[in-house]
């Protein structure tokens, strides 16, 4: 019996007697501690449990969307996003890949202007199209590309600049008032009763799903049966002995999720990372997820962890197989996920959504708000008003920040790495390298996300999660710039406010952290700060 198999099974069988399944689909508040103040209440917050029925009714108008903009010999399409809206769309991408008839998708959930300059250079502007994704709103990145994508297009010679744009978020929002008075295409309207990391079925998720000519139906109707199953009060309740599996292990001290995959799911990780981080992550208490790490040693990994298995039955596993044997053999605890084929997926989205509700009661927290992720935005809007970055005595380089860090290396103690940088395969692969080198040296679980994504998504788990977390943030000197129309700022200047003001609000939380600065080749010195 692997460690914690009997207490999984005991919170499992009590689940079923507290009939936990049956009232979260009552949305029975009950379940959960009391909301943060000002968060709206479960009842009001749960739509996410009738989306695989609510999306059957959806799928023709995304669809007829999808072909307007084909026959108007639109090609590309770009999500302007952060979190829950982009999240959905850049597995999506991934994992299947511009099908058939279907257009290209682009995903940019970032503002680094080192990033932001070659892709506009690299889109063909006249065969493009935007969508400006944000449930609020108000949502400062996607709206502050909206405005330079709006010039750069009138720049190229496109003479009606809105047919180009098309708005996702809900009713009454200051967006939803702009595409109502004709400065989008089109205008998607989102559930007010869905959450940004439970709206994966929503349009956030489904419409760019159109666009690259996925059959939403098959993603559907695999939603609809797990939906199904998820009801009943019975230990084979497929999110309930997910959430029973997160829960217990964490109350026994094994709360790093780790997440392995099956060969072209990796992405899919991001989207965990999201929804358990933002959901249990506050209070001081939460679920941390450790995604996209490579298979490391089995001697590696500390006795804090849990791993998830997602099997893609028609994927070669023939490495993850043999590593998860090995997970066992060890007697680390193993739970395996078998998908059937790619549409599987959105099968994955509910179940794990489901799961987080009911790891939720298990831990103690009310899995669906986000009390500490303003903190960071308000920061980071007061520097940029102010004009000034704070002065930081404490940046340094990397190798010394590294150092103080992991030096007195804790059991259940995490690394978390927030890089603000412009994302690459050869940066996203150093970085990789620096997590197995501390897992390797420290015995302790890393994470990593390029910010500010990562605000949006493990943000809040840092800031009002345990406080087991040992912080990095990394900042670099970019090379270029982009001015926001219409606006004071620029995004060169939005993204250390942003860095600056997220690494002040951890301070103030009494997180350890260091910060570093990279200068020249991000990449060697990273490599450089690897040393034994």
């Amino acid at each position: 019996m692997t460690p914690g198999q009997s207490s999984v099974s005991t919170t499992l069988k009590q689940l079923v007697i507290d009939r936990v399944a049956s009232r979260i689909w009552q949305k029975d508040a009950s379940l959960w501690p009391p909301e943060s103040p000002g968060a709206e209440p479960a009842a009001e917050i749960m739509g996410w449990l009738e989306l695989p029925t609510k999306l059957e009714k959806q799928i023709s108008l995304f669809d007829e969307v999808a072909t307007r903009l084909r026959d108007r010999a639109i090609t590309e399409i770009v999500v302007l996003g952060m979190g829950g809206s982009s999240m959905t769309p850049e597995v999506l991408r991934v994992v299947f890949g511009t099908q058939p008839g279907g257009m290209n998708l682009h995903v940019l959930d970032t503002v680094n202007p080192d990033t932001i300059g070659p892709v506009t250079a690299a889109l063909p502007l006249p065969n493009t199209a935007f969508i400006v994704a944000s449930k609020s709103g108000t949502t400062v990145e996607p709206l502050s590309l909206e405005k330079y994508f709006r010039s750069a297009l009138a720049d190229a010679g496109v003479s009606d600049v809105s047919a180009h744009f098309i708005a996702i978020t809900d009713a009454g929002t200051p967006l939803a008032n702009r595409a109502s008075e004709g400065q989008f295409a089109h205008w998607l309207e989102t559930p007010r009763d869905v959450g940004g990391r439970f709206s994966a079925l929503t349009a956030f998720g489904m419409f760019p799903a159109s666009a690259l000519g996925i059959e939403i139906s098959n993603l559907q109707q695999s939603a609809q049966e797990i939906a199904q199953a998820c009801r009943a009060d019975m230990e084979d309740n497929p999110g309930l002995l997910l959430g029973a599996t997160l829960g217990a292990h964490a109350l026994n001290g094994r709360d790093k999720v780790t997440l392995i995959t099956s060969p072209g799911l990796e992405r899919f990780g991001l989207w965990v990372e999201q929804l358990l981080a933002e959901s249990t992550g506050k209070h001081g208490k939460g679920l941390i997820p450790v995604a996209g790490e490579q298979l490391y040693p089995t001697n590696w990994y500390g006795d804090d962890r849990n791993f998830v298995y997602m099997r893609l039955e028609c994927a070669d596993n023939t490495a993850t197989d043999a590593h998860i044997e090995k997970l066992v053999t060890s007697g680390q605890p193993v739970l395996t996920l078998n998908v059937t084929d790619l549409a599987g997926i959105g099968a994955e989205f509910f179940r794990w959504e489901f799961a987080t509700g009911v790891a939720g009661h298990v831990i103690g927290i009310f899995p669906f708000d986000q009390p500490d992720v303003n903190a960071a935005k308000d920061k980071a809007r007061a520097i940029l008003d102010s004009g000034n970055l704070p002065s930081d005595d404490s940046i340094s380089d990397l190798e010394t920040a590294l150092k103080s860090l992991t030096e007195t290396p804790k059991t259940g103690d995490y690394v978390a790495i927030g890089a603000f940088l412009p994302e690459s395969d050869e940066l996203s692969h150093a970085f990789s390298k620096l997590r197995a080198f501390i897992t390797k040296t420290t015995g302790m679980a890393t994470t990593f996300g390029y910010g500010p994504r990562y605000l949006h998504s493990t943000g809040q788990l840092y800031k009002g999660g345990t406080k087991s977390i040992r912080f990095i943030g990394i900042v670099s000197h970019g090379s270029g710039d982009i001015k926001v129309p219409g606006e004071s700022y620029t995004l060169g200047a939005l993204t250390p406010a942003q860095a600056y003001g997220d690494f002040e609000v951890l301070r103030d939380r009494g997180r350890r952290i260091r910060t570093a600065t990279l200068r020249k080749n991000a990449v060697a010195e990273i490599e450089g700060a690897l040393r034994d």
